[in-house]
């Protein structure tokens, strides 16, 4: 299996190149592979990265998807929601233009996925969805709701072994946009914390909103502090590593960060040279591993035999199995540029669970 990094793919996105950077225009591209001929019986994938600032699985989804895609002999279309959803609904007018078919996308801004879904259904393509649910979508996803218990229990868990489960403030930063993703990854944390520490008092627990973003977590979080000025020992539960990265950067710009804990959902910041110190735990999701389930999906697509459309967390087509780590767990599990490159080596069916979570 080849390597799925961007300096192995770059003759084969050349491809089509010329004829794609028309269509274009105005969004942005991270690479293209697309035939230049949109009729020449190619199955081509699109696939569309979130584009979130300081989510560097989202690229590599990329990577993974195109390697995979090059295995197969497919086509394949790659662009950038940019984290916006003026740009997610563009790129999906260009996908139907590119005439993909199948597409793969992470969206952080889902409210723009009814106004999607009507388009690709018009067009009679079939969608795969990262973690973030869509009526009539294929959903590809972690088992959201196991999540949020597991964090939220190994948290409880800490505060109860180093403070005794005396706990002034419990904080949740929501991305209430994600909807019942948000109810499942942060309202299931926050009901272990309870579960764990039961003498925690009601109006310790307070939620802002962090829109799954560090830098709108880190904008938004202040205030909560300041409307807690006498709290010491504070927990941190969220709906992804940056919303509780930013809620935590906040209280060490504040100087409120000497007796802080956060147990992030997701991954994204646990592991590399970035970790903040107060992120002492978070469930792993492998996300940059995402597109290996999806094209398990795809396959099935191009053969003719498309399988039922599974598209809720509750029920989803491809469930990932959350993996509880502490910082000090997360240290011992390479960085995400070399699970990309084991993942590639790895035996087919091998996923990154099987990798670096049962070890």
């Amino acid at each position: 299996m080849k390597h799925f990094h961007r300096s192995a793919r770059t003759a084969f996105a050349a491809v089509g190149l010329t004829a794609a950077a028309v269509l274009m225009a105005g969004c942005s591209t991270v690479g293209s592979a697309a035939p230049a001929a949109e009729d020449d019986g190619t199955f081509t994938v699109g696939f569309a990265v979130g584009g979130q600032p300081d989510a560097d699985w989202q690229e590599l989804q990329g990577d993974v998807a195109a390697g995979l895609a090059e295995q197969r002999g497919w086509g394949f279309v790659e662009l950038s929601n940019d984290n916006s959803e003026a740009t997610a609904t563009k790129n999906a007018d260009i996908f139907i233009q590119k005439g993909v078919d199948v597409v793969m996308m992470f969206n952080g801004q889902p409210s723009a996925n009814p106004v999607i879904a009507k388009k690709y259904e018009e067009a009679g393509i079939p969608v795969i969805t990262f973690d973030i649910a869509q009526e009539g979508w294929y959903f590809v996803g972690i088992d959201n709701a196991a999540a949020g218990t597991e964090g939220g229990t190994k948290l409880g868990e800490l505060a109860k072994s180093e403070w005794d489960c005396d706990v002034d403030l419990v904080i949740s930063a929501e991305g209430t946009s994600a909807g019942q993703i948000n109810e499942w990854r942060t309202g299931n944390a926050r009901e272990a914390v309870k579960t764990v520490c039961p003498d925690i008092p009601e109006d310790a627990y307070v939620s802002y909103e962090a829109d799954g973003n560090l830098t709108t977590s880190l904008a938004n979080a202040p205030g909560v502090f300041a409307a807690h000025p006498d709290a010491k020992n504070i927990l941190v539960v969220g709906i992804n590593d940056q919303a509780v990265v930013g809620a935590l950067q906040a209280a060490t710009q504040l100087g409120r960060d000497a007796s802080i804990m956060g147990w992030g959902q997701d991954g994204g910041l646990i592991t590399g040279d970035n970790v903040d110190p107060n992120l002492v735990g978070s469930v792993m999701y492998f996300l940059e591993g995402y597109p290996a389930f999806a094209y398990q999906i795809a396959d099935e697509i191009e053969a003719g035999n498309a399988p039922a459309v599974k598209d809720t967390g509750a029920d989803p087509a491809v469930k990932v199995t959350p993996c509880p780590v502490t910082a000090a767990d997360a240290a011992a599990i390479p960085g995400i540029e070399d699970r990309v490159s084991q993942l590639a080596d790895a035996p087919e069916g091998t996923t990154e669970y099987d990798l670096f979570c049962k070890a």
